[in-house]
């Protein structure tokens, strides 16, 4: 074990060193398996150089290793896991290979690793101080359905290459940095779930923002307040088709969300149900066509059975004299939906 490195921790805290340290090759497999991955190590410079200065903290279904070796290295890794993984240098480059292409990260450019395919560090400079990634593909997948309210293509096509010069990703950068120097404080309100669990969420929600992929369109637009994508999507079926056999199974499947997510988006975006909300379209609907509507009796009839509306107050014939008592099929039914709209 090695001392701290200082990195902004206080002085004279009782908390254990997070910071390991190993001049065994064997050894430094073992650890960065145990945290990451299982690997191939290839020493590149002087086996009496090599030494190996690593941290590693958790966060919920995050995983961040500060990595320092001594001496050039190789890596090897295989072609499937279980997470995504982004190499951020602090310190240094790397040069490396992921599903054929040729990447070096570095302070201004981040590397990002899909699930699939094969990841090798072909040089590993000594001294490279670098912060490891590793992200849980189910937990990323899932918070990135949650923000566009459907399905997405697993694993997501993340281009490899992450910019680092802008304030956003500067931003996650130093984010990633403070939740590790501070969660590993015994007294750090981090390590509280109430707290770890909502900041690692942020974490995830962070990278799909600053990261480049098929869907960060979606979540940098900015969409009507309070209503999810869901919502949306269905306000914009109902509204387009309101004359056909709509059920909120129908609707929910269109949208990719389940049932109950789609009855609860509405309630607590719109205070209604989908189903109720297509009655309101439609009694919106055919109040436009009633006003525009030659006043005869089969176009009444038409409007009515159209949306799904009947009245059967009303006399046959349309007349001068229509009164409250005393009214025509087209007066019956405008002062019937004008009624169930509350106009």
């Amino acid at each position: 074990m090695m001392a701290g490195t200082g990195d902004g921790d206080a002085a004279g805290l009782a908390a254990p060193d997070p910071w390991i340290r190993t001049t065994s090759p064997e050894q430094s497999i073992h650890l960065c398996k145990t945290s990451f991955y299982p690997h191939r190590l290839r020493l590149l410079g002087p086996p009496h150089n090599f030494g190996l200065t690593h941290r590693v903290t958790r966060v919920g279904p995050i995983t961040l290793g500060d990595i320092t070796y001594d001496t050039d290295v190789a890596l090897g890794f295989d072609e499937i896991r279980a997470s995504y993984h982004v190499n951020v240098p602090l310190k240094g480059w790397l040069r490396s290979r992921h599903r054929g292409q040729e990447t070096t990260p570095s302070p201004e450019v981040a590397s990002i690793y899909r699930p699939d395919g094969e990841i090798a560090v072909t040089r590993w400079p000594g001294g490279t101080r670098n912060l490891a990634v590793k992200i849980d593909q189910v937990a990323l997948e899932r918070a990135l359905e949650n923000l566009v309210d459907g399905p997405v293509e697993s694993p997501i096509p993340f281009t490899a290459a992450l910019p680092l010069e802008s304030d956003a990703a500067q931003s996650w950068v130093r984010l990633l940095l403070m939740v590790q120097r501070h969660i590993d404080r015994s007294d750090s309100v981090l390590r509280h779930s109430i707290v770890s669990v909502p900041l690692a969420e942020s974490l995830i929600h962070g990278f799909l923002l600053v990261a480049d992929h098929p869907y960060r369109e979606t979540l940098a637009a900015p969409g009507e307040p309070g209503h999810p994508v869901a919502v949306r999507n269905a306000m914009d079926i109902i509204e387009a088709g309101a004359h056909l056999p709509l059920t909120t199974s129908t609707l929910a499947r269109q949208c990719h969300v389940s049932v109950r997510t789609l009855q609860e988006g509405f309630r607590r975006h719109l205070g209604m149900s989908p189903m109720a909300y297509v009655r309101v379209v439609r009694l919106r609907c055919a109040h436009r066509d009633l006003r525009s509507a030659n006043p005869t009796d089969s176009t009444v009839a038409a409007i009515a059975h159209r949306w799904g509306f009947t009245t059967s107050a009303g006399s046959q014939r349309r007349t001068k004299r229509c009164t409250a008592r005393h009214r025509c099929k087209l007066c019956a039914l405008d002062a019937d939906l004008t009624k169930r709209m509350g106009w």
